[in-house]
Formats: structure tokens, C-alpha cells, sequence
């Protein structure tokens, strides 16, 4: 759900950290009990609690409002170690199993999980999608500015058995085709979005979106015929998520 409350975005950043609500208290000098009330919205952080948490160079303002990033750096810069706790498979796009269970990091981010992408026939994104959740990345596999990734969950299987239905994959913002043959891309066509991997016939002047399951059909984009096709962003990153992170 959206941190739109003190509470929402304080258990954020605990969880960012991936510490317990009482190691996290414990750290910044407040009891357990003070913490579930800050959690919870029933009272306001003191002003001793804030001032640790400015010294560690969270953003007061982003605490407070909901405005401007995490910390007062941006957010690619080095950030307080934190661990990653959860059990997730990261697939790279050439199919190499990154290990990221218990692994320790000490630059990750928070992504949003925007929508879900289809992998199988093209669909809009629906509007009422809720964003339930948000992924922690090791910086380390984000080359780019953040601000170029967006994060989906994956709903369909044509794309099984590499990317599995309600797998999460990041895509990188991409405005140009360059390099793109043999990619897993997101695209848009006239009926919507989808994921899926490319092929150029530069002869036929065709786009071909292959599925790695072979009970669903390849589409064929044909410019000649009028079909429109744009590209979203090539997939950097896969994920598989075996359970949320401990807190």
C-alpha cells in the first residue's frame, strides 16, 4: 500500500534497513512501546527521536510530508548497510541465477511495484491497480539512474517456464530499439502492454514477439499492415519471491 501516513513511511524505513521494530527502537534510543505507537499513528516521533534519525541522514521532510526521497542523499548514493533477508531468486536476462538470500548489501534501494504486466495477450494496465508492495534492490544490479526502472508483477504464463506468472521483473526505460533483438522487452500495441521476447524480420519489416511457452502462439507486428508498436523498456532484472522480508 502507499505510505501515506508517519507510521506507513517510518515502517518503510525500518524495513529498508531490514531490521526488527525492536533493534531499530533499541538503535535510536526509544522503547519498544514508543515505537508501536509511532508506527501505528498514535503519537508523534519526539523531537530526540528525529534529531537521531536526521544524524543518520533520513529525510525529516520525506518522514514528515511524504515529500522527496528517503534520505537526504539521493538515492544512489551509499546508504546505511542494510540486509536483505528475504528469500528471492534475481534472474539476470542472460538466465544467471544471482544468489540474494541472506545476502548482505550496503547500497540498496526501495522500488514500487507500479502494475501488473501481461504475458500474454496485450492488456492495459488497470487504474484500480493497488500498489501493495515495493521490492528492496541490491544498487549494485541498477546501473542507470532510477528514476529509468519500473517494476512489474507478471500476470500470465506465455512466458513460463523462464518467467513465471506473478514473478516480478524491472524494466529499464529504453527509447530506442538498438540492440533489442533477442531481448525480453515490455511493449505497447494498440490493445496494450505486454512482455514478451523480440525478433526483428528486417526483410518483411516485422516485429516478432516470441513467448517461451509453446502452447501460445507468436505475434507478429507488421508494419506494412499498418500495426503500431512501441517500446516500453528492455527487462534487467527478475525476480521470484519466496517470502516477504522479516521485520
Amino acid at each position: 500500500m502507499a505510505a501515506t501516513t508517519v507510521g506507513d513511511r517510518l515502517k518503510m524505513l525500518v524495513r529498508s534497513l531490514s531490521m526488527t521494530h525492536g533493534d531499530f527502537a533499541k538503535k535510536n534510543g526509544i522503547s519498544l512501546n514508543s515505537m508501536s505507537r509511532y508506527i501505528n499513528n498514535k503519537r508523534s516521533p519526539d523531537p530526540e527521536f528525529l534529531i537521531k534519525l536526521a544524524e543518520q541522514k533520513v529525510n525529516l521532510n520525506w518522514l514528515l510530508s511524504g515529500e522527496g526521497s528517503m534520505y537526504v542523499s539521493a538515492p544512489w548514493d551509499p546508504q546505511p548497510e542494510s540486509k536483505t533477508k528475504s528469500k528471492v531468486e534475481v534472474v539476470s536476462t542472460k538466465g544467471k541465477l544471482l544468489d540474494c538470500t541472506d545476502g548482505t548489501y550496503s547500497r540498496t534501494i526501495l522500488l514500487p511495484i507500479l502494475a501488473e504486466i501481461s504475458a500474454g495477450m496485450p492488456a492495459e494496465v488497470t487504474e484500480n491497480f493497488e500498489h501493495d508492495n515495493f521490492v528492496e534492490l541490491p544498487r549494485i544490479y541498477l546501473k542507470d539512474k532510477i528514476d529509468n526502472y519500473m517494476v512489474f508483477r507478471v500476470n500470465g504464463q506465455s512466458m513460463e517456464p523462464q518467467i513465471m506468472n506473478n514473478d516480478i521483473v524491472v524494466i529499464q526505460r529504453k527509447d530506442d530499439w538498438s540492440n533489442t533483438d533477442g531481448s525480453v522487452c515490455a511493449v505497447r500495441l494498440n490493445d496494450g502492454i505486454t512482455l514478451k521476447r523480440i525478433q526483428f524480420d528486417h526483410q518483411r519489416q516485422q516485429v516478432l514477439l516470441h513467448p517461451f511457452n509453446a502452447d501460445y502462439r507468436v505475434q507478429v507486428v507488421d508494419s506494412m499492415q499498418g500495426d503500431d508498436i512501441s517500446l516500453i523498456g528492455t527487462m534487467v532484472m527478475q525476480m521470484r519471491m519466496g517470502q516477504q522480508n522479516c521485520l
